[in-house]
């Protein structure tokens, strides 16, 4: 049944309707010729649907993609380009499909210069790189004319190929004299550096600066952030970067094109698996085992036709029941050209690379987003009254109606959060600074001022969840009857302050590469993480505020706070130090001990040891 999903619903209305209207003083020339655009959202211009690449189809899929052809005319960038291909349903949840292979579009917004004031600007370009796990998600969702019009910067948002159109590597797609690029497997990443590359192309006609652009990107899309960070094609293509709730990890290659030892237990969809599931769903094979002789049976050729003969309904369709036990979103892999053998850690380590001022954080209960809806922790129902009946008009059969036992579920959250914070912003931070990188900056976002809806303490239910910071930088929405009765409601002026102030941090950083007191000048100095100060704390003025705060998480603090945890069994304790090693290079018998309850014989000490193998390995899913 459905279920409400607040941060679900802000995320499907971040964007606010455009006008499909030309403005005449938005024509621009770039390099494919004459483009127009629209007046977007306050005072803003927006050109939407510029094509930065050839459409990956055809012979063109699963190869790196080729520079834009030439417009035959004035191209009128008035609307979205559809998605890239993917599932549908809310955020990929159902059985139909949406988008095309044909996706490799971009948006660009700016202030709505006159044709004079134009000649005289070079601002800071944003380029947004949008989430939803590698498998989900489009640019058009996102409206950031507020940060353009009140910051003076552009931002260009972006698509890529995603799940396996996006990364895919079979020995069959090897063949023949092809290129590094076509060779690697990771086309979703060489789309956003072709996006970079357009960018550095083209930006400066529409008043942006080649030499200052930041990267920035949310979930899926801070992984990605991390992988042009570490990426060598990517390198001066970019100046700053920003990881939200990002992961800073690769899959593994030889994962990616072997199939899956007896336990199931992978880092990645193979693509062996995957072609294994085509013949088994196109009822070729009657069991995986058959379809896995059918496939070592096949020649290479053979094996690349029947992969490019394939609908993107069939290889997604495949590509989704293929999934492993441990797996999760779709990672980038060490390929050794596009990204290096050593995968996305070697540029947090390594002082001899070149990097650039980054910002790394995540939301303070990033994991209440999938665990509200888990009937272990929170009884769903019908509900009653008005809010149900509403719910009831926009499809909303299920309400939540109970969180079962409010402390276990606050704590496993928030072991399951500082688990993300360790991986995706601490332990990278702490590495960057003691390798001499000295422009490394932290946040956290901690605003859960939410509303009692239905009886329910959403604030509780859901907090500062995964996601939720997007409506802050984004806040085109605010306004927008859903967000502001279910969501901000009572705390309209204190989030519409939190947002005015996390934009200006996030601009500054684009203007200077140092967040400081923001563009505004007036905030609480952000300083960079040091041996004094960690993190800044990003709530509103009813919570924390702004605040610099000087601990972290790490493995040690993690197990020490649990060990005297009293909200937690410790049949409950072993369960979450389970799943915050269950990415780890366990061997066999110790993850199958650990996996029956084999912790509750061990001390803390040893637990440790386990844990602290788990935080150096590369291999990691947060």
């Amino acid at each position: 049944m459905t279920k409400i999903n607040l941060i679900f619903i802000l995320i499907a209305i971040l964007i606010t309707g455009c006008s499909n209207d030309l403005a005449e003083e938005s024509q621009r020339t770039i390099n494919q010729g004459e483009v127009i655009g629209i007046e977007g959202d306050n005072d803003t211009f927006a050109w939407l649907g510029i094509p930065f690449a050839e459409p990956p189809v055809g012979n063109l899929r699963w190869k790196a993609p080729l520079q834009s052809k030439a417009f035959n005319s004035k191209f009128e960038a008035n609307k979205f380009a559809d998605a890239c291909f993917q599932s549908g349903g809310l955020f990929g949840g159902g059985e139909d499909w949406i988008g095309s292979e044909d996706c490799l579009y971009l948006n660009v917004w700016t202030p709505a210069w006159s044709t004079e004031e134009l000649r005289e600007k070079k601002v800071p370009v944003m380029v947004w790189i949008h989430g939803g796990g590698n498998t989900t998600g489009s640019a058009d969702t996102y409206n950031p004319s507020n940060i353009v019009f009140d910051n003076e910067v552009i931002v260009v948002t972006v698509q890529y190929r995603m799940s396996n159109l996006g990364w895919f590597r079979h020995p069959s797609l090897r063949q023949g004299d092809i290129t590094l690029e076509d060779a690697s497997g990771s086309f979703g990443t060489l789309d956003n550096i072709m996006a970079l590359r357009w960018v550095k192309d083209n930006i400066s006609v529409f008043g942006g600066d080649i030499n200052n652009v930041t990267i920035y990107g949310e979930s899926a899309g801070g992984h990605n952030v991390a992988a042009l960070y570490a990426s060598p094609l990517a390198e001066g293509l970019f100046h700053k970067a920003i990881v939200q709730s990002g992961i800073v990890s690769h899959s593994d290659l030889d994962e990616a094109e072997s199939y899956y030892p007896e336990n199931g237990v992978s880092g990645i969809q193979s693509s062996k698996e995957v072609l294994s599931w085509l013949l088994l769903n196109e009822e070729k094979a009657s069991t995986l085992l058959e379809a896995k002789n059918i496939q070592d049976s096949m020649s290479l050729q053979e094996s690349e036709d029947y992969l490019r003969s394939r609908t993107p309904e069939e290889l997604l369709t495949a590509y989704r029941d293929a999934r492993p036990k441990k797996g999760g979103m779709t990672r980038v892999f060490n390929d050794g050209y596009v990204l290096g053998q050593k995968g996305i850690y070697e540029y947090f380590t390594n002082q001899k690379m070149s990097r650039v001022p980054i910002i790394l954080g995540t939301n303070r209960y990033e994991s209440k987003l999938f665990n509200m809806n888990n009937p272990r922790f929170v009884r769903w129902g019908k509900g009653e009254g008005i809010i149900a009946t509403a719910a009831s008009w926009a499809g909303i059969e299920e309400l939540p109606l109970e969180i079962m036992k409010p402390d276990f579920y606050n704590a496993v959250n928030q072991y399951a959060a500082d688990s993300w914070k360790e991986r995706a912003a601490d332990t990278p931070a702490r590495q960057l600074v003691a390798s001499g990188h000295a422009s490394t900056y932290v946040y956290r976002f901690d605003w859960d001022d939410l509303p009692v809806i239905n009886g329910m303490d959403f604030g509780v239910l859901v907090g500062a969840a995964h996601a939720l910071e997007l409506l802050f930088l984004f806040p085109a929405a605010f306004d927008n009857t859903l967000i502001k009765n279910l969501v901000v409601r009572d705390s309209y002026d204190g989030a519409k302050r939190l947002s005015d102030q996390m934009m200006s941090y996030w601009a500054e950083f684009a203007y200077t590469g140092d967040p400081g007191t923001g563009r505004s000048e007036d905030l609480p100095k952000w300083n960079a993480w040091s041996e004094k100060e960690k993190y800044m704390i990003l709530d509103s003025e009813e919570g924390q505020g702004l605040s610099m705060v000087d601990n972290e998480v790490t493995v040690n603090s993690m197990v020490d706070e649990m060990s005297g945890d009293q909200r937690l069994t410790k049949e409950e304790k072993c369960q979450i130090l389970f799943t915050m090693s269950y990415g780890g290079d366990l061997p066999q018998n110790e993850f199958d001990a650990f996996n029956n309850g084999y912790c509750l014989t061990l001390d803390y000490s040893d637990i440790l040891k386990i844990m602290e193998r788990r935080g150096d390995d590369d291999d990691q899913d947060s």
